[in-house]
């Protein structure tokens, strides 16, 4: 051992200085004497990655790790070349062996979080990378991680918290940062507050082009069409091969885009040197622009080719794992188990939650509450969704529950504190005397139960419209990769149904009270329509939720301009222009 003490560090010291030949002529010696040692084979993989050699570097480690099974060090450097070799399961399943070997280890956690968020696993990558920063709370590589993978779960308040910490850290000098600042800020439904950041910022790097595209989102929110354009037009200057700002400008101007933008954008949009995902977003606004000129046959082309280039990039949706979501919720909650889980909640009656599809009409049932005096629009916020992401990975008091097969099993003192944070959240930028939350997060459909977990005296609005509307609208909108059921037509009627076949049995289980919100009577008989809703939220009639379009308020949805607009019919029955997709009837 002495041997192997004296000779490892000379080894070491010939990679350093790149003699490999003299190194690998030194690691036979060792392998010779001991061959038994974890130390040596570690040597060994050292070598054989100078060399280029991963596979040979991944065994190497793997015996080394056989030799020492306990040694969370060698997993760590095991879980590191497989990394390095493109095995990424494998590299995900040794860091938590390290981590499983040593709890406190801080790069054993960081490395498996950030191996999962590689991999576009976002919400696993979450946990092990709040475990490191529990572990070492002040240090900034670890709170940007945790406020990166919070903000890639669009988890905005818990991501800003983060960020805020970060801009008061000596490390925090770049224009990244600032537009995280920024953009939460707007996502919360802050447009102004984020106008401050993002306005500063520009001035702090005058050449930086995301923060002038995120100058124009801001504008947008505020309702300042030029403004907005100025910023796309000076981002677009400054990186003139990115794909975004020109897209945004199409996306805002619709039929009176400059012919030289079109032109520009198609190019764009048909070269194979322009990374998928801004091809992706061109032909989408490509085809707004298209379908606002009633040119329906080119509008269809550009989006079948938008959801292609996005389904190449982000992959398919797994229908059997959905619909077994959704067998599970009409399995779990019975009448009998949602009545018991009910009675435990938190009482509080502002909460008010609008669901159903996305494009459904969330925005405008938000919209007209939020120009009632005592109602406040919170946006979509994604608290329901991560109580039920962190049940399934285990953070309340019981681990290994499953959900929502395990909901009976959910600590009450737990859920009455995420219930306390979620209100805390809603109640950001709401007004002291604000007696209704509204949030329109649509996909809270699958949480109904979850919901009623929560709040005693929460409220449900379902918002239905006519599937092939939804349908086209979906599909000509450039969604979130994670909604990867949006880039096909198939995938989005599926969804639509269990979506439906999930909101009847709530209908029928539930203790909380629902109500059926259809776009197309709101557009037919608008005032009883708003009357109806305004009832149903509790609220005392007021006059001014029949011009919720002039509220002035700011809106963070993909159809922020046509809420800002008197009721009109010109969105029902927009899939008459696309026959082919569509069987009339």
């Amino acid at each position: 051992m002495d041997t192997v003490a004296a000779a490892l560090p000379r080894l070491y010291d010939l990679l350093r200085q790149s003699r490999l030949l003299e190194a690998e002529l030194a690691l036979a010696a060792l392998l010779r004497d001991a061959p038994q040692v974890p130390a040596v084979h570690r040597a060994r993989a050292a070598v054989a990655q100078s060399a280029g050699r991963l596979d040979q570097a991944v065994d190497a480690m793997r015996t080394a790790v056989a030799l020492a099974p306990g040694d969370a060090a060698l997993q760590l450097e095991l879980g590191q070349v497989l990394g390095a070799s493109g095995r990424i399961d494998e590299a995900i399943a040794a860091f938590r062996g390290a981590a499983a070997a040593k709890p406190d280890l801080v790069d054993a956690w960081y490395l498996l979080g950030m191996t999962l968020y590689g991999a576009r696993r976002d919400a696993d990558a979450l946990p092990p990378l709040q475990r490191a920063l529990a572990l070492a709370p002040t240090h900034p590589q670890l709170m940007r991680a945790v406020a990166e993978t919070e903000y890639a779960l669009e988890h905005h308040a818990e991501a800003l918290a983060l960020y805020e910490r970060l801009a008061t850290t000596p490390e925090a000098t770049d224009a990244a940062l600032c537009l995280r600042l920024s953009q939460c800020r707007r996502r919360l439904g802050a447009p102004a507050d984020a106008l401050a950041v993002v306005q500063a910022a520009v001035v702090r790097f005058p050449d930086d082009a995301p923060l002038w595209l995120e100058l124009g989102w801001v504008q947008e929110d505020l309702g300042d069409a030029t403004q907005a354009q100025q910023a796309y037009a000076r981002a677009h200057a400054l990186r003139p091969d990115w794909g975004d700002p020109i897209g945004a400008a199409i996306a805002l101007a619709r039929a009176a885009t400059p012919d030289d933008i079109v032109h520009r954008a198609q190019a764009m949009a048909d070269a194979a040197a322009v990374p998928e995902p801004q091809r992706a977003y061109l032909h989408h606004v490509l085809g707004k622009r298209s379908d606002s000129l009633g040119e329906y046959s080119a509008a269809a082309r550009h989006w079948t080719e938008a959801n292609r280039l996005r389904r190449a990039q982000d992959g398919g949706f797994e229908r059997d794992v959905f619909a077994a979501q959704i067998d599970a919720a009409i399995a779990t909650f019975t009448p009998e188990l949602s009545r018991s889980l009910h009675a435990k909640a938190m009482r509080d009656e502002r909460p008010l939650f609008v669901v159903g599809m996305p494009r459904s009409g969330t925005t405008l049932v938000e919209q007209i509450l939020s120009a009632h005096p005592q109602g406040h629009g919170c946006g979509e916020l994604t608290g329901i969704v991560g109580i039920a992401h962190e049940i399934a990975a285990g953070i309340p008091a019981q681990t290994g529950l499953r959900w929502p097969q395990d909901a009976a099993q959910v600590d009450g003192a737990w859920l009455r504190e995420r219930a306390q944070k979620y209100l805390s959240v809603a109640l950001r930028g709401a007004p002291a005397d604000a007696r209704r939350l509204v949030d329109k997060q649509p996909y809270n459909f699958l949480h109904v139960g979850l919901i009623a977990m929560l709040f005693v005296d929460a409220r449900i609005v379902w918002c239905r419209r006519d599937p092939r509307d939804i349908a086209l609208s979906i599909f000509s909108e450039s969604f979130a990769p994670s909604a990867t059921y949006a880039t096909d037509r198939d995938d989005i009627a599926f969804v639509i149904v269990q979506q439906e076949r999930l909101m009847r049995h709530w209908q029928a289980v539930s203790p909380l009270p629902i109500l059926e919100f259809e776009y197309e009577r709101v557009v037919a008989d608008t005032e009883a329509q708003i009357r109806r809703l305004v009832d149903f939220a509790g609220l005392t009639w007021d006059a001014r939720c029949l011009d919720f379009h002039a509220s002035g308020r700011s809106v963070q949805t993909l159809s922020r301009w046509q809420v800002r607009q008197p009721m009109h019919a010109r969105s029902v029955g927009r899939w008459r222009n696309y026959p082919a997709w569509f069987a009339e009837g």
